[in-house]
């Protein structure tokens, strides 16, 4: 799927950047190959682009179709089991959420293109054209960024890496919107060196 920047439709005038809406978004998936595996977690905090102040919160378990091509390793990472998915939403029910949550808005995260190739592939699967703005505010670019020089980080990872010399408190465990939310604790931090 191609999205069109939405500065290239007719009329639109661009916006100064700030002023879009950021959608920090995770996803918890069975596995890495968007190809076999899904997505059976969202999560996402919409926050505005100037003040960084959260504007509204998302979180949903989603019905797994296909459990059986799920990785071990990715069930465990994303907590997934038959008691927590009691009450799962249809990913085509979360997808349109998300598609109009904030139009214009950017995704933000870490890692947030592996999360949007899982995006993308359930937007053409079900039709859907999302109206947030092609661009991708990857967290984890921002804090290579602003932390390359930092002698204190040997460990990349948003965890226990990037979130433990920031001092910003996280859990062990995965969660979508627990680190979507950590993701934007991160990115604020950031944005204050």
């Amino acid at each position: 799927m191609h999205i069109i920047p939405d500065h290239h439709k007719k009329g639109k005038k661009p916006k100064d950047f700030r002023d879009r809406k950021l959608i920090f978004i995770d996803l918890e998936m069975t596995g890495s190959d968007p190809a076999i595996h899904e997505i059976i977690e969202v999560g996402w905090l919409v926050v505005d682009g100037r003040s960084y102040k959260i504007l509204s919160e998302y979180e949903a378990k989603v019905r797994p179709e296909h459990l059986y091509t799920a990785d071990k390793e990715g069930l465990r990472v994303a907590g997934y089991s038959e008691n927590k998915w009691k009450k799962p939403k249809d990913l085509k029910f979360i997808l349109n959420k998300l598609a109009k949550v904030a139009p214009n808005a950017m995704l933000a995260g870490w890692s947030v293109f592996a999360d949007w190739q899982f995006l993308e592939r359930g937007f053409e699967k079900f039709k859907i054209k999302p109206k947030f703005n092609y661009r991708l505010l990857v967290v984890d670019s921002v804090a290579y960024a602003k932390l390359y020089k930092e002698k204190k980080l040997t460990n990349f990872s948003m965890r226990t890496g990037v979130a433990k010399l920031l001092n910003i408190p996280y859990s062990v465990e995965h969660g979508a919107l627990k680190d979507a939310k950590l993701s934007y604790e991160v990115f604020k931090k950031l944005m204050e060196l």
